[in-house]
């Protein structure tokens, strides 16, 4: 069992609220008719520990969170182990990349927000698929009515 929270009935959100991509998830995540929470880093950082339980839930360093071009003196090639790149986020919340979706036991790192709709299934217009393969109803159009 992790440190982090994880209710099938919450989507919690971390992510840096000064980008675009940050502004504009909460109202994609509220397509999902969950409860929300929005973990904004720039004012609650994760702890290391949470850190680290991300990156293991996720496969993934945690040097894939970061945008390196946001982060003065350091670039892709640089190597640094775990704790350091979670001391670099804490000093450079602006170079967290995307946002990562914690649902149940389900965790996602994600960098468009129309990622949020395939994690939701969700269409982006919340509108319900209806076949198209009906045929038209000829009598009623000929009445000037529509179906």
């Amino acid at each position: 069992m992790g440190v982090i929270s994880r209710d099938k009935k919450q989507i919690n959100c971390i992510y840096a609220s000064d980008s675009d991509f940050g502004k504009q998830l909460e109202g994609y995540l509220k397509a999902s008719g969950k409860d929300i929470l929005m973990i904004n880093i720039n004012e609650t950082m994760p702890t290391p520990t949470q850190w680290q339980e991300l990156s293991t839930d996720l496969n993934i360093g945690i040097d894939n969170f970061l945008d390196f071009s946001k982060i003065k003196n350091i670039d892709n090639d640089s190597k640094f182990d775990a704790n350091d790149y979670v001391t670099i986020l804490e000093n450079n919340p602006k170079a967290f990349q995307g946002a990562i979706i914690i649902n149940g036991e389900k965790t996602t790192h994600i960098t468009t927000v129309t990622e949020v709709l395939k994690y939701f299934d969700v269409d982006s217009a919340d509108i319900k698929h209806t076949s198209h393969s009906k045929t038209m109803d000829n009598k009623a159009e000929d009445k000037g009515n529509f179906i």
